[in-house]
């Protein structure tokens, strides 16, 4: 019987038309029984009619309460609404394209920020069934050696355990010049594991690609296909030349693959694990590879991270270990990766904050235009509710308004977000690695907009529909138009205030990213950045011995100061303020003169001779290192202010002796000179203790090496001629020469951004708010114009209207700003993270200045109106009262 009725309430909503005609001939039928029985009983044909009429009752009523014992009647009435208030709406055009244009922009800033936030944070990598990858990380590190991965991997726990390794670089030989490339170094059956799909060719088998033997094959990403190999249809088997070697390629991967790495990271190069790429590659605790493992079918993910951890205790002794636990163990889709950087999820909860409150604004201005609207609509309302219409159900009728307006809006900001995210993806970033958006409108997205239409319809429909089925039933009824009566306290006025309050928090928060920005760029880094070249200069792994690597750069900088136009060049392993910006070091120290130990944390940079002088920082006290500290020499070392004033108070350090940690045991430097302090992680960051090393004296097996140039004018014209001399010294090296001004791009990256977007979202929310409150004062002059009348015939003066009018706006404006004040006092702590050494996330300054402009725009907002006040002629509005 259930499943009956059922059927017969689909039924009726499929065919209403039909439903309702059945029942209609029904009623006539019972209808026209009780005519007969009275016709029979002796009464006259009209007289019959009107007595059965008397006894059946209205067939109007009738007919709903049939349709509501069908249960069909919120669905016809719902449908019924939406056709009524589409054709209501479509009088009204100006109405439309205000609401839906306030709408787009709010939901086309939602949309964006979370599609960015969803690229880079919740998408799972392209892979066969990419729901039963797990992300895992093993005992206090990101990464295992080789030799732990291929333990736990034969220990059959999981379905498969692969390896990758993004913290390498390999040199490629174009045709002009060789490249230095971030390739995914991966283990043999990567693609066995993961299951990625293969454009062109094969992946990897584990028979070619294993460490062991030293593998040359490679598989490249479907960019390096068309960007750097021109589309080459014969492009499997093609030889390229990777640090100097042959890799053959046997495969390329698919346009739009999102890689195991996450965040957008898109590697150009998928290489095997060797000793080519990774000298230590054999050694037990080296940091080889990131795990990623996929789940037996019928694992659950608590039942695989046992399964794991079991075997990770079971080996652990083989490694020296009491205990060897498995530190993350999550599902590579949703939230998998969002554990890694917490910043990034910071400054995603500030950008989602932001878009809220200008979503807020925006639904504050729509339900701002349905209250004009619903005074309109006093006498229809009032109808309604004489012949019977309850309050739910005029209040139901009226959120369908909301509900088109919110469905135009979400749907062209959507369209409008699409522009918006083509742009991101060309917008290029100065980061060490590629970077690629793949936009795509998936379910999350479709929720998302899901969500925000239905947030949107409520906010803007519910308090105009509340307030505008109260209805004046008498007066409205007499088309009367009620006297206008003043009241500051209106929800308009209320919704106007929220409004300023918001518009305040976003932009304070948008201003403390442009004064951090500025504070930024005026920070002194304590070297020169206005004459300093930079040539990044990457040697293919094993070219030079440690002598023969010094020698390069001996000759390298001998040519270099040769050059007409150079003061001075050195050489070493970091630059301050970039992705390369040295080692930091937290570790017991000891001055052997005074014996006593204690912890201390501090930058270490290996440079050359004339490093301060090319660098143009100042030497205080003692000397420079020379070409003569040299291996074999007793070891030096200089220091900075900082170190010296942290360590050593006021004594000299000059000649004493810092006792270091080194590989397995410690090792002494002598000081032989204090330099003035400089940034080197961050330009905002506190001043940090430093010590430089000699170079020539600690020679490090790594790829990169700087070469520093220091110009008598702008460095700018010397970027060929340097790059040409040092690939003619070594054309194997991958060489990027660039100002220092540009290589420190990556240091200003945060505060640009924070700056861009929120500084865009503040404006957004500027100017929403200010179209309220110009719409609110707009309004008011239009129901005042007969007191406005009455006051000039009195004999009020024009400035005393304009003072009236603006007392209002100032009023409205005034009480927001204060509530916005004390909500961005409590929004913007977060925010201190981002936020340069001295500016504070409180900063008066921009405190002050936001709410000096806020009110400012209000009174421009409220300018026109009020002058339009002031032109109102007395005899006019008095006739038209």
């Amino acid at each position: 019987m259930p499943r009956l009725l059922d059927r017969l309430r689909l039924r009726s909503i499929a065919r209403g038309d039909r439903v309702d005609e059945a029942l209609r001939r029904e009623i006539d039928t019972h209808l026209q029984i009780q005519i007969d029985e009275n016709l029979a009983a002796g009464m006259g044909p009209r007289e019959a009619r009107a007595a059965a009429l008397r006894a059946f009752g209205s067939t109007a009523l009738i007919e709903e309460q049939c349709r509501d014992a069908r249960r069909v009647s919120f669905v016809e009435n719902v449908v019924r609404d939406l056709r009524y208030t589409l054709r209501s709406l479509s009088r009204q055009p100006l109405l439309v394209v205000a609401a839906t244009t306030s709408i787009a922009v709010a939901v086309a800033a939602n949309s964006t920020i979370f599609r960015l936030a969803s690229e880079l944070l919740l998408v799972p990598p392209t892979a066969h069934r990419p729901e039963r990858l797990v992300y895992i990380r093993m005992g206090n590190g990101s990464d295992v050696s080789y030799r732990q991965w291929s333990d736990l991997r034969e220990s059959g726990a999981l379905g498969g355990l692969a390896g990758y390794h993004i913290e390498t670089e390999v040199n490629w030989r174009g045709p002009d010049q060789s490249i230095s490339l971030v390739p995914l170094a991966v283990t043999a059956n990567f693609f066995d594991v993961l299951g990625v799909p293969i454009a062109v060719g094969r992946g990897f088998t584990e028979a070619e690609a294993r460490a062991e033997r030293q593998p040359t094959v490679a598989v490249i990403s479907y960019t390096f296909w068309q960007k750097r190999l021109a589309a080459d249809p014969a492009v499997l088997g093609r030889p390229v030349v990777f640090n100097g070697r042959p890799y053959s390629v046997i495969g390329v991967l698919p346009p739009g693959l999102r890689s195991v790495v996450g965040y957008g990271v898109a590697p150009e190069v998928y290489l095997p694990l060797s000793r080519e790429l990774m000298p230590d590659l054999n050694e037990p605790h080296s940091a080889a590879a990131q795990l990623i493992g996929r789940l037996r079918d019928g694992q659950t993910v608590s039942e695989g991270r046992a399964a794991l951890a079991a075997a990770a205790q079971r080996l652990a002794p083989r490694y020296g270990r009491e205990r060897w636990t498995v530190d993350r163990f999550a599902p590579a889709g949703g939230f998998g990766q969002l554990s890694d950087f917490a910043a990034m999820r910071a400054f995603f909860a500030v950008l989602f904050v932001a878009v809220g409150l200008v979503l807020a604004i925006a639904c504050a201005n729509v339900a701002g235009l349905l209250l004009a609207r619903g005074t309109v609509r006093r006498r229809e309302i009032a109808v309604r509710v004489a012949l019977g219409a309850s309050r739910a159900r005029l209040v139901q009728q009226l959120l369908t308004e909301g509900l088109w307006l919110a469905l135009f809006g979400t749907v062209s900001g959507l369209l409008l977000s699409f522009i918006l995210v083509d742009v991101l993806s060309r917008t290029s970033l100065p980061l060490p690695v590629p970077i690629e958006f793949h936009w795509r409108f998936d379910v999350r997205l479709l929720i998302y907009s899901v969500g925000l239409l239905a947030v949107t319809a409520v906010l803007c429909a519910l308090a105009p529909a509340l307030q505008a089925t109260r209805p004046s039933l008498v007066p409205a009824l007499k088309q009367e138009e009620p006297r206008y009566a003043h009241r500051r306290w209106t929800l308009r006025n209320l919704l106007v205030v929220g409004q300023v309050a918001v518009a305040l928090v976003l932009l304070v928060s948008a201003l403390l990213f442009l004064r951090n920005l500025a504070r930024a760029h005026d920070v002194d880094p304590g070297f020169d950045t206005a004459r300093t070249l930079v040539a990044q200069v990457s040697v293919v792994e094993g070219r030079y011995t440690p002598d023969g690597r010094a020698s390069f750069l001996d000759a390298a900088v001998t040519r270099l100061r040769a050059l007409p136009g150079i003061e001075a060049a050195t050489y070493s392993s970091a630059v301050p303020l970039t992705i390369r910006s040295g080692m930091t070091t937290g570790a017991p120290l000891r001055i052997a003169e005074r014996g006593e130990e204690f912890h201390a944390r501090y930058e270490v940079n290996l440079v050359g001779p004339q490093y301060f002088e090319t660098m143009g920082i100042r030497v205080l006290t003692g000397r420079e290192f020379r070409n003569t500290d040299r291996r074999g020499t007793p070891a030096v070392a200089i220091i900075n202010e900082e170190f010296a004033a942290r360590h050593f108070g006021g004594r000299d350090p000059l000649g004493r002796h810092l006792l270091l940690p080194g590989a397995g045991t410690s090792y002494s430097v002598e000081i032989i000179g204090v330099v003035s302090n400089s940034k080197h992680r961050t330009i905002g960051e506190e001043q940090q203790a430093a010590v430089y090393e000699c170079f020539l004296q600690r020679i490090s097996r790594g790829r990169v090496v700087h070469i520093l140039v220091r110009t008598k004018e702008r460095p700018e014209p010397f970027v060929r001629g340097v790059q040409r001399i040092l690939e003619q010294m070594d054309p194997t090296a991958a060489v990027e020469v660039r100002p220092m001004r540009s290589v420190l791009a990556f240091a200003f990256l945060p505060s640009r951004l924070g700056a861009a977007l929120l500084g865009t979202l503040g404006a957004l929310g500027l100017a929403l708010a200010m179209v309220g409150l110009y719409a609110v004062v707009a309004y008011a002059v239009s129901r005042r114009t007969a007191e406005i009348g009455i006051r000039i015939a009195l004999g009020a003066s024009r400035s005393a209207v304009l003072r009236l009018v603006l007392s209002d706006v100032a009023l409205l404006a005034g009480i927001g700003i204060a509530i916005g004040l004390v909500i961005a006092a409590l929004v913007t702590r977060p925010l201190t993270m981002f936020l340069v050494s001295g500016l504070s996330a409180s900063d008066p300054v921009a405190f002050a200045a936001t709410a000096a402009v806020l009110a400012l725009v209000s009174v421009a907002a409220a300018w026109t109106p009020a002058r339009r006040a002031m032109r109102i002629d007395p005899v006019s509005a008095l006739r038209a009262e």
